[in-house]
């Protein structure tokens, strides 16, 4: 029965006290006047005296929960990386490419205006070669075939020096 006082009085005998117990592990209680002490000074002292304040670690259920629950996150976090890693290489292949059809198309109208500007610029050659040099090569080269010299390059450069139009 609770609230019994002798029951009390007959289980706390002089030696089974709270204050021999302490009093047995060197313990002494220290006293605070709470009305005068203010509550930071007071556990200041208590922290100076024991220490700071501990609690109990996880159980082993607790650690393995912890442990799953840190496993998952870093798979998640992981999987998120991946997949922004892979959308970061997809985009930057997307912008390559991009890049790489906008280039051959320049590179092609860079092309095509040389081709232009040299057949512009080729045509007062052209016309010279066709009206001064080509009359005279292809009679050259005519007569070329038909006598076969041993040396026909010779035979074609003194054929050309003694047909040139430009020396009569």
């Amino acid at each position: 029965e609770i609230g019994e006082p002798r029951v009390y009085r007959e289980s706390n005998t002089e030696d089974a006290t709270v204050l021999n117990y302490f009093d047995e592990l060197e313990t002494h209680p220290e006293t605070f006047d709470v009305s005068t002490t203010r509550t930071d000074m007071i556990m200041k002292k208590v922290k100076k005296e024991i220490g700071e304040p501990r609690n109990y670690g996880p159980t082993p259920e607790e650690l393995a929960e912890m442990q799953r629950k840190a496993t998952e996150e870093r798979l998640q976090r992981e999987a998120r990386e991946k997949e922004e890693r892979e959308r970061q290489a997809a985009e930057e292949a997307a912008e390559t490419q991009k890049k790489r059809t906008e280039w051959q198309g320049r590179f092609e109208e860079v092309k095509a205006e040389e081709r232009e500007m040299l057949e512009t610029q080729s045509y007062p050659l052209r016309n010279y070669l066709l009206k001064n040099v080509m009359p005279t090569l292809t009679q050259g080269l005519i007569e070329v075939c038909k006598i076969r010299p041993e040396d026909p390059v010779d035979f074609l450069a003194e054929y050309l020096f003694e047909n040139n139009p430009q020396i009569d």
